[in-house]
């Protein structure tokens, strides 16, 4: 459901988005609301799915509590940000939680020898490149 259209950031100019602007929030809305969901309500799975590690009360505590974050950047880009103004900071969102969580467990630049479970580990690293995609691409 990728479409061409008239997308303009000038008055003056016209330049063709690859992917509408409106349909990149939509995508990243849901997937970043479903992290921020599944944080809160079942932390310690987001430790067992993806990682050969326990879900200690103390690592369920940050992810619970990191929930509030992903939630709220949900809200304001769905609901108080301008679609304009709103695909930038949706952009960096998902580059940021690209770098911080899948890229890096897979890579280890910041936290080396995690150990991760594959193949579901793939789905967000997969996931966030999508996420990337797509708003380099509403961006264009």
């Amino acid at each position: 459901a990728l479409t061409v259209s008239p997308h303009s950031h000038h008055p003056h100019t016209s330049t063709m988005a690859v992917v509408e602007p409106e349909l990149f929030i939509k995508i990243f809305c849901v997937v970043m609301g479903m992290y921020g969901l599944q944080m809160l309500a079942v932390p310690a799975k987001m430790v067992t799915d993806h990682f050969d590690a326990p879900a200690t009360p103390l690592l369920q505590f940050w992810i619970r509590g990191s929930s509030c974050a992903f939630l709220t950047i949900v809200y304001l880009v769905k609901f108080k940000l301008a679609t304009e103004d709103a695909v930038p900071v949706a952009l960096a969102m998902s580059v940021a939680c690209g770098a911080l969580y899948p890229w890096n467990a897979k890579f280890g630049y910041l936290s080396p020898g995690l150990p991760t479970k594959y193949p579901m580990h793939y789905v967000p690293e997969v996931l966030m490149a999508v996420l990337t995609g797509l708003g380099i691409a509403a961006m264009m």
